[in-house]
């Protein structure tokens, strides 16, 4: 079934690829948003349950075991993605995912047991915060069962099998909210209970998704395809370790320059711009198969284009949707205490926008294989954050941390599809979505600046600010070709089309 969606997308016009795009990033961000809500509906129990300080550990515990994540995953994902359909060898297949399952497995073996051992001195060692290291060994023990879900989700979504896909993605969401839930307010268990979850909730389903991918799994007959997938994925985990560096490193300075509770207020505003990915992750996990799979197409470049186009209209619309609610969703959410955290809101809704371009404007990395360039411009987005960060949390506090990230993600995105650029020949047209990442940009300051007393003359405005930006983009960035073309995606949307499960 997945060799036969594979020819479908290669045989289909610009119209239908980029429609089955829309179709898989809906189920896969369907997914994603269903999972994020439950995670939000932690968030209200954790900042009313816990402490400023307590809920500025956590958060920076969870940013720190992002790159550990990352680490261990070695770029196998990024790799078995690249590889997996270089052949059509049902074989040859499984021996990538083997092979690819063996690099993280020896690597997490080592990278856990240190973590475990070492806890309370890396946390020092980052934060200063050692009383911390019982709870973050909780942390720790969920790594492997959580590398176990990922593992499995990404080889569901590689074979197109989409409601499999739902239950592991979704299902070990929603055992998580639950046992935490239990733990942290039924068994007044704390942090503690928090990762307890983790355990048990990931451990369950992580299983469940080996056993549902068992069909694409075998025994490692040899280790030469893993050498060469962790040559290619090498540079692809220094990318991930450093996308998940850059807001370590903004709580680390935080932490260090202003407290825990000031890193607790920026975690909110992170979280709530962190919010944007949910539809960005269901982007890409469509997006990046799809343009593995018809790079060698005459028409591919204006696939390319116009997908990029279509893509950054629909997330900057979003963004100044979410701009225009900040407040109240905060306040619902985390308390009205945490409401000064949403300063650091846009900054961060930028860098993010800003990084999304980067990525799908240089795919020619990924094409050419050459994946030193993704780690070479990374690093540089790693280095110029820090570099920023350090030059602005100390004058303007948590929103000099947010500019400062913004700045470095603009570095790194420059440098990314600089590289790109140089190492194979397809370009992108970058000028209109830039365009309408700056009108975000002025549209977030506009709102921020105008501040009504009356409720509704406050919500009129935001509304209008929003309407007109939709307007501006529908009618000054789309000629009348590419809003007859977006028309026609849409409606390609909205046509039945049968899913394998």
């Amino acid at each position: 079934m997945a060799e036969e969606r594979y020819k479908e997308i290669r045989r289909g016009s610009i119209r239908d690829r980029l429609a089955f795009v829309a179709k898989d990033s809906v189920l896969y961000g369907s997914a994603a948003a269903l999972s994020a809500m439950i995670n939000l509906l932690l968030l209200p129990f954790l900042t009313r349950l816990f402490e400023k300080e307590e809920f500025g550990a956590l958060d920076s515990m969870l940013v720190l075991g992002a790159a550990v994540v990352a680490f261990v995953t070695m770029g196998q994902d990024s790799s078995i993605a690249r590889y997996f359909y270089e052949t059509e060898d049902t074989h040859e297949r499984k021996q990538i995912v083997a092979q690819g399952m063996l690099t993280q497995f020896v690597i997490g073996v080592g990278i856990v047991s240190g973590c475990w051992f070492f806890a309370a001195e890396i946390l020092d060692a980052v934060y200063g915060i050692p009383e911390y290291g019982d709870v973050f060994r909780w942390m720790v023990a969920s790594f492997p069962f959580l590398l176990l879900v990922r593992f499995s989700s990404n080889l569901l979504k590689w074979t197109f099998a989409r409601y499999r896909f739902i239950v592991i993605s979704f299902g070990s969401s929603i055992a998580f909210l639950l046992l935490a839930l239990l733990n942290v307010v039924y068994f007044d268990m704390g942090i503690r209970g928090y990762f307890l979850a983790q355990v048990l909730g990931y451990g369950v389903f992580g299983l469940l998704g080996v056993w549902l991918c068992r069909e694409h799994f075998a025994v490692p007959k040899h280790f030469a395809k893993g050498r060469e997938m962790l040559s290619y994925g090498g540079p692809y985990m220094v990318t991930a370790v450093a996308t998940c560096l850059i807001p370590a490193v903004d709580r680390v300075m935080i932490t260090n320059f202003l407290g825990l509770e000031s890193t607790a207020l920026y975690g909110i505003g992170y979280r709530y711009a962190f919010l944007l990915m949910l539809p960005i992750n269901a982007f890409l996990a469509s997006w990046v198969p799809f343009s593995l799979a018809i790079y060698k197409e005459s028409d591919a470049q204006e696939t390319y284009n116009r997908g990029l186009l279509l893509m950054t209209a629909a997330l900057s619309l979003l963004s100044v949707v979410m701009l225009s609610v900040i407040e109240p969703v905060i306040g619902l959410v985390a308390g009205p205490s945490y409401l000064p955290g949403q300063v650091a809101t846009l900054p961060l809704l930028l860098a993010i926008l800003v990084q999304t371009v980067s990525l799908v404007a240089g795919v020619g990395i990924s094409l050419s294989k050459q994946t030193r360039f993704t780690m070479y411009g990374y690093l540089i987005g790693v280095l110029s954050s820090a570099l920023f960060i350090w030059l602005l949390v100390q004058q303007i506090g948590i929103l000099g941390a947010a500019v400062g990230a913004l700045l470095g993600r603009l570095v790194q995105a420059v440098a990314y599809v600089g590289f790109a650029y140089r190492v194979y020949p397809i370009r992108f047209a970058l000028r209109r979505p830039a365009a309408m990442v700056v009108l975000v940009g002025a549209a977030g300051l506009s709102m921020q600046q105008v501040s009504l007393e009356a409720p509704m003359l406050q919500a009129s405005y935001r509304l209008g600010v929003v309407a007109l930006f939709a307007v501006a983009v529908w009618f000054a960035l789309f000629d009348r070709d590419e809003r007859t073309k977006a028309a026609n995606l849409i409606r390609g949307y909205l046509a039945k089309e049968p899913a394998e499960g």
